[in-house]
């Protein structure tokens, strides 16, 4: 591949890193082309980016970012799949199809200027989706509140039934 070329990968690249939410490390070695197409699909659907990079450009793409610390990492043939939306649907998609293609095998990543590795990304794919943790979130912020009216209502109640009480009981009197 002639320079100019890598210069202007590296730099569309850094472009597209500067954007993603995470980068995702693959190693695809052994992998045919109709498994590596379905990964590529799976994706690319889901929103995604997922391109065999060389290791030389990539360097050269994070090279004064904050995520040059990867450089030390790039061995190997690497694939890179790029999250622009929820890292965590990315990781599981990653997940799953590594269990599906046994030849596919997630490295490491970088979310949120940090470097993670396998375990983590791993852990990071048994999150639930961003809806489900705020709806989680409101449960519990209403929770108290909840409990407060609760209290403040059984007060009426309690109220209420002995009104109730007394009316029966002045029907009963007359």
């Amino acid at each position: 591949m002639k320079r100019e070329r890598k210069l202007e990968l590296s730099k569309k690249l850094r472009e597209q890193l500067g954007s993603a939410t995470a980068v995702f490390a693959v190693s695809y070695s052994g992998l045919n082309v109709s498994d590596m197409e379905d990964v590529r699909n799976s994706i690319k659907e889901s929103g995604g980016t997922f391109n065999v990079i060389k290791n030389s450009v990539v360097s050269k793409a994070v090279e004064d970012g904050e995520l040059s610390s990867l450089k030390e990492y790039l061995k190997g043939p690497n694939a890179f799949a790029l999250s622009f939306d929820e890292p965590a649907d990315l990781a599981k998609l990653l997940i799953a199809k590594e269990k599906e293609h046994k030849k596919l095998e997630v490295k490491f990543g970088a979310l949120g200027g940090q470097i993670i590795f396998r375990e983590q990304i791993e852990s990071l794919s048994k999150l639930p989706s961003k809806e489900v943790m705020l709806a989680q979130l409101l449960a519990t912020m209403n929770a108290p509140v909840g409990g407060f009216v609760n209290v403040l209502a059984g007060n009426l109640r309690k109220v209420l039934y002995a009104l109730k009480a007394i009316e029966e009981k002045k029907k009963e009197e007359n």
